[in-house]
């Protein structure tokens, strides 16, 4: 069987400001394959996957859309990889929401480039689990370009990401191309973060950029001491796509955005599903030899990797 599940702690919801209802909080990554920077942020790119993420929002209610909401916190897209942070009611929301975008952004940047194959390599969705930690990876997107010292301050960033519209209430327009040709002007709803909702929008702002300025004061000594001079953002708008980073930086992903208890129960909860899953998994395999034999149902808030449709948003063309 697959190692590895997708799994939800249902304990750890969050009530969503706009939805009223409990929602699972998670931070997802998808990388560039190769680490190239296919995601650079000509201003065509920054419009076209800006207008993707409106478009999935559009989508919501719609005949053949989405028969579910989410909500989105906050987004940004370096040139290699894209992180979304997303609010979904149930787990298997996040599949499919995830299946669309990406396959969407596949397509649509192949074709900007006149390249065919795989462009984003599968995710990984880590749950957020605690509201401390949801904010910190509000802040951690935020500080995207900052920490890899191309912009100066959250402020200044050219990428397609939600700073402007967190920090300045700048509406996050893109255009998104419909399949009969039609070009449709889009703009990206951002929601609140839980445990923001009762904020007045000032005083959200005056968090949001509390954050940002601590971002950029917390790396203006890295910048210093490298010998570095203040960046232009607009010199990332220039960067040759096929080009890959100097130096790959590669860090372990937690299990979890949580506490070490929190961690520590994540794992002990994977461990007993997985059981679960290969238990049901032999069943079925039994069954399908001798349909007199019981089928065991697969344990409930955990998506098999054989389903969790990630197939389809690689992208071909």
């Amino acid at each position: 069987m697959p190692a590895t599940l997708r799994i939800e702690m249902a304990e750890h919801r969050f009530i969503s400001p706009r939805l009223g209802q409990e929602v699972l909080v998670f931070e997802v990554t998808c990388k560039v394959t190769d680490d190239l920077f296919l995601l650079a942020p000509k201003h065509e790119v920054v419009d076209l996957v800006t207008g993707i993420l409106g478009r999935a929002q559009q989508k919501v209610g719609e005949a053949g859309g989405f028969e579910f909401d989410f909500d989105l916190y906050a987004y940004y897209f370096m040139s290699n990889h894209l992180h979304l942070l997303i609010g979904v009611v149930e787990l298997v929301h996040k599949s499919l929401l995830l299946e669309w975008t990406c396959r969407e952004i596949s397509r649509r940047i192949n074709r900007f480039h006149d390249r065919t194959g795989q462009l984003l390599i599968p995710n990984h969705a880590i749950q957020v689990v605690s509201l401390a930690h949801a904010l910190d990876r509000m802040r951690y997107l935020m500080g995207q370009a900052t920490a890899e010292l191309v912009s100066r301050h959250p402020a200044d960033d050219v990428f397609a990401c939600s700073n402007p519209a967190l920090l300045r209430g700048e509406p996050a327009r893109g255009t998104f191309w419909h399949a009969n040709g039609r070009a449709e002007t889009l703009t990206v709803r951002l929601d609140r973060l839980p445990g923001l909702g009762d904020l007045t929008p000032r005083a959200h702002r005056q968090l949001m950029w509390e954050l940002a300025d601590g971002i950029a004061a917390e790396h203006r000594p890295r910048r210093k001491k490298a010998g570095l001079p203040v960046p232009d953002p607009e010199a990332a708008r220039r960067v040759d796509p096929w080009t890959r980073p100097r130096a790959r930086k590669r860090s372990p992903a937690p299990v979890v955005h949580g506490t070490k208890a929190q961690q520590a129960e994540w794992l002990e909860l994977h461990d007993a599903l997985k059981a679960a899953y290969t238990e049901a998994h032999i069943a079925y395999w039994q069954w399908l030899a001798d349909p007199s034999r019981p089928l065991i149902p697969f344990p409930p808030g955990t998506i098999p990797p054989s389903h969790a449709r990630k197939t389809l948003w690689r992208g071909s063309g």
